[in-house]
């Protein structure tokens, strides 16, 4: 959602340029080429703004575009003159993203191509799971992303996007790369030269230690030479004259094996059936779904999972979703993936915006409350908090448990809210086209997102103890915009209301 800001910072900047490529006809022909680039069909709506922004090959070389190219541009217009126009772009451009908002966008793409096994080709073409999109990365956007691999050590996965970047770095927007944007042909032949040299290298090898490291970077450095550059460039030239689908072949036989996380993602687990996982309506939990079932869809039985179906009104999301955007008030959420010797959570990447409602003075969260305490049958009203989640480019959430084992934490632990999490609610918001799938890894079970669904499991068992199997993730978004309403009941609370199993 915060993207749809940073496409109302360019739409501002391109109306900005259209006025300035009036004012400044000595460079005309260079500016115009970027303002082709740059055109798309104006948003009537914050829906289609949304929309666009949650396709990653739009979201992604927006982000890095207001990040790398936008300053750049700044600087190349006022080599003639700082004009009032510039000095607009200099206003707009104090809120576009920074450093760490351009790597949290690499990261997001990355986690994209690594999660559902992409190649950097058909990603750079507009191809996403097998469909293809009116989007397409230029080779900005690619050596970006080979740089970031690069950076990481991560040699051979830096070397396709190397490659896509010299593919696109072509006539007539080579202009615009050379004279504004600062990256030359040469530059990315030399990176390209360094990436493969050091991807060879790396192949057999374990994580190299700090004196080989050196040795590779004396190695790369010779390599590329500048009297030894037209040597380089024949080699890459000839390298590239080769079939992409050669190199996408040679690239898979060298892939490890995919983690089971992986694999749930690209849905490669098979759907699990047995007697005991029905279909049926909830008339047990409370006195109102007596009068009014609920559509109750188990997943497992040990430990318990359950969906209900179309628990959710449109409304409900709206309202929470418009005080949280229209206020300003979501923040960073990360994934927790790492611990530290204490056995406390280090966070990792910054992956959703979230806005915890606390109070029950308003309307929606008592209804939403009051639906979450019928399907559970547990008693929620010593803790009414309600957390909106809203997914970024790429974010996910690693795997993870949502209880904390109370008996290693100190005797106050939790004391303000009840004590551990006996339960998890999970309201589905919005629908997803791809990706956004949550994934209870120990179990081989996978839920699809879908609009006005809840999928609610018990984290502790039957004695009170934390249940390892309860351990989930929530798989990458590739396309769509994930919203979520969670809920985590604890456990002192329900001392006359606890359900037994067993």
């Amino acid at each position: 959602m915060s993207m749809t800001k940073l496409l109302d910072v360019e739409e501002s900047l391109k109306d900005i340029l259209d006025v300035y490529v009036q004012e400044m006809q000595a460079k005309l022909d260079i500016i115009k080429l970027y303002q082709e680039s740059l055109k798309r069909e104006k948003f009537a709506t914050l829906d289609a703004k949304e929309e666009y922004v949650s396709n990653p090959l739009n979201a992604f070389p927006l982000l890095r575009r207001l990040n790398q190219d936008w300053p750049k541009w700044l600087r190349y217009l006022k080599l003639a003159t700082a004009t009032r126009k510039t000095k607009e772009m200099e206003v707009h451009l104090k809120s576009a993203p920074i450093e760490d908002d351009l790597n949290v966008a690499l990261k997001g793409m990355t986690r994209i191509e690594q999660f559902y096994d992409q190649h950097a080709g058909n990603l750079a073409k507009g191809l996403l799971l097998g469909k293809k999109f009116n989007s397409q990365l230029t080779s900005l956007d690619c050596f970006a992303l080979a740089n970031f691999y690069y950076n990481q050590t991560q040699f051979a996965a830096s070397t396709h996007w190397y490659r896509m970047a010299l593919r696109l770095h072509t006539a007539p927007q080579e202009k615009i790369y050379d004279k504004v944007l600062g990256l030359k042909r040469k530059r990315i032949y030399k990176k390209y030269a360094k990436a493969m040299l050091k991807e060879s290298l790396t192949l057999d090898k374990a994580k190299p230690n700090p004196m080989m490291v050196r040795e590779w970077n004396s190695l790369a450095k010779e390599v590329v030479r500048e009297d030894n550059y037209n040597n380089i460039k024949q080699y890459i030239d000839e390298y590239l004259s080769g079939d992409e689908q050669i190199f996408q072949e040679e690239a898979a036989t060298r892939k490890t094996k995919p983690s089971k996380l992986k694999r749930a993602c690209r849905g490669d687990w098979p759907k699990k059936s047995s007697p005991e996982l029905i279909c049926r309506y909830n008339r047990d939990t409370s006195a109102f779904v007596k009068l009014a079932p609920l559509k109750l869809e188990f997943l497992s039985m040990n430990p318990l999972i359950v969906l209900y179906h179309e628990v959710l009104y449109e409304q409900e999301f709206k309202s929470l979703k418009d005080i949280a955007v229209f206020n300003g008030t979501m923040t960073d959420g990360w994934t927790y993936v790492s611990f530290d010797k204490k056995g406390n959570p280090k966070p990792q990447d910054r992956v959703v915006k979230t806005m915890a409602f606390q109070g029950s003075t308003a309307a929606v969260t008592r209804s939403i409350n009051r639906r979450i305490a019928d399907m559970s049958g547990l008693d929620i009203h010593e803790n009414m908090a309600l957390h909106l989640t809203n997914y970024g480019l790429g974010g996910h959430l690693g795997k993870h448990v949502d209880y904390v084992e109370l008996a290693k934490r100190p005797a106050d632990f939790f004391a303000d809210i009840g004590g551990d999490r006996i339960a998890t609610a999970m309201l589905y918001a919005t629908d997803v086209s791809l990706g956004g799938t949550t994934v209870f890894t120990k179990l081989k079970l996978t839920v699809e997102p879908k609009k006005g669904n809840a999928l609610i499991w018990f984290n502790l068992n039957n004695a009170g103890d934390p249940d390892p199997l309860t351990e989930h993730s929530v798989c990458p978004v590739v396309i769509g915009s994930l919203w979520t309403i969670t809920k985590w009941i604890h456990e002192r609370q329900q001392i006359f209301k606890k359900p037994c199993f067993a």
